[in-house]
């Protein structure tokens, strides 16, 4: 029995389509060599402190057309899994492509897209939406600065129970409209009256 299988994320993001998202189908199957892209290696039997996954970066080194098969190189030297390590070559298919990491120049990228923002748990509840956020200096190096609200917060209501570190990808993820404010500068602020309202940035009056 193998000790991993490769995840098949297409199958998870439609069992969990509010909470688990993946690249659009288009963009997995069209990865180039020299591309890196994530793959999650579900352990076969996890130990007790043992994550049911590894999430690791491969490097493509081909694709197969005909087959829509992918080869490639793992870059990350496995925690958890024995029987693979750092440089070795496998085999993989568009269906287990989590994330892909985008170029310069491509309209999605974002410097500090890998970056973490601080959310708050109102914007990661079904139905609910970020509708105000800013950016100000981050506390360490993978702070964005990003904060993101629901807009209607009582004080009270934000603690750490209820913020959270998201990664500023996995936000446009969720929601796209998030790109164009995340462009912002620092010190920026946006705001809107719903989920599908415009964006409007927020200028303070001298």
């Amino acid at each position: 029995m193998m000790e991993w299988t490769l995840e098949d994320v297409e199958q998870t993001s439609k069992l969990y389509p509010d909470s688990f998202f993946i690249p659009p189908a288009k963009e997995r199957r069209s990865q180039e060599v020299g591309r890196r892209v994530r793959l999650h290696f579900t352990l076969a039997n996890p130990g007790e402190n043992e994550p049911r996954a590894e999430r690791m970066w491969v490097e493509v080194t081909g694709f197969n057309q005909a087959t829509e098969q992918y080869t490639g190189v793992l870059t990350n030297q496995p925690v958890y899994l024995k029987t693979l390590k750092l440089g070795d070559s496998l085999m993989f298919e568009p269906q287990h492509i989590a994330r892909t990491i985008l170029r310069e120049g491509d309209e999605r990228w974002l410097a500090d897209g890998e970056k973490m923002a601080l959310v708050s748990r109102r914007c990661l509840e079904q139905g609910d939406a970020v509708c105000w956020m800013y950016r100000e200096a981050g506390d360490n190096e993978q702070d964005s600065g990003w904060r993101l609200f629901a807009g209607d917060e009582e004080d009270s209501y934000i603690n750490a129970d209820n913020i959270f570190r998201v990664q500023v990808y996995e936000m446009v993820d969720r929601d796209a409209s998030l790109l164009v404010p995340f462009k912002g500068e620092l010190g920026s602020a946006f705001e809107r009256q719903g989920q599908d309202a415009a964006w409007e940035e927020v200028v303070e009056e001298e």
